[in-house]
């Protein structure tokens, strides 16, 4: 697997999180499946913000066998290091996590990067899984956001010209009409991605 840098201003990958995945809000930790437009969620860079869209997808057996890159990565309860994640956690393998390793910031010049999910497969504690159904949660705002996911800061659904591509067709509407920037958003930092 290679590793290259993804700069704040190209499209990026479709990130999610699946059912049951706490996230911090202004009322305290929500299933992210329960969260709304209008929910205001705690981000790293601007306070809480609200939540402009949420979406879902779900993928039966037969969509994971055929795509098994859509398969999730499993991020163990403390495998990130000081106790973090809070709870086992659940994303979608290009979904990216704040890093500040020396190693990321080596190569991206910043004190933090992002780091897809999938890059992260063979440290202890994280591993990918092959569920037999699932549902990927999506969250958007104004701004790609790194928000708290089981205390761990991670990002948001990242609006783009291919993002929007990978969403359900009603989907592509709604993000459409709520996002009508069609340049999309600027990522919230720069990204350490991953080619298998």
């Amino acid at each position: 697997m290679s590793v290259f840098i993804r700069p704040k201003t190209q499209a990026s990958a479709v990130t999610c999180f699946t059912p049951g995945t706490a996230i911090t809000t202004l009322t305290g930790k929500h299933p992210v499946e329960t969260l709304r437009p209008g929910m205001r969620v705690l981000t790293r860079d601007r306070g809480f913000q609200p939540v402009i869209w949420s979406g879902r997808r779900c993928l039966e057996a037969h969509d994971l066998a055929a795509s098994p890159d859509l398969c999730p990565v499993l991020i163990r309860k403390g495998a990130l290091g000081s106790s973090l994640p809070e709870r086992d956690l659940v994303v979608s393998p290009r979904h990216r996590m704040l890093t500040t390793a020396p190693e990321h910031r080596a190569l991206t010049g910043e004190t933090e990067a992002l780091i897809e999910a999938r890059a992260l497969l063979g440290q202890p504690g994280i591993t990918r899984v092959a569920p037999s159904r699932l549902c990927y949660v999506h969250l958007a705002f104004d701004h790609h956001e790194i928000i708290l996911s089981e205390n761990t800061w991670s990002e948001s659904f990242h609006i783009g010209p291919a993002t929007a591509l990978t969403l359900l067709s009603d989907q592509q509407s709604q993000v459409l009409k709520a996002f009508p920037c069609p340049e999309g958003q600027t990522l919230a930092r720069t990204c350490v991605d991953t080619a298998a």
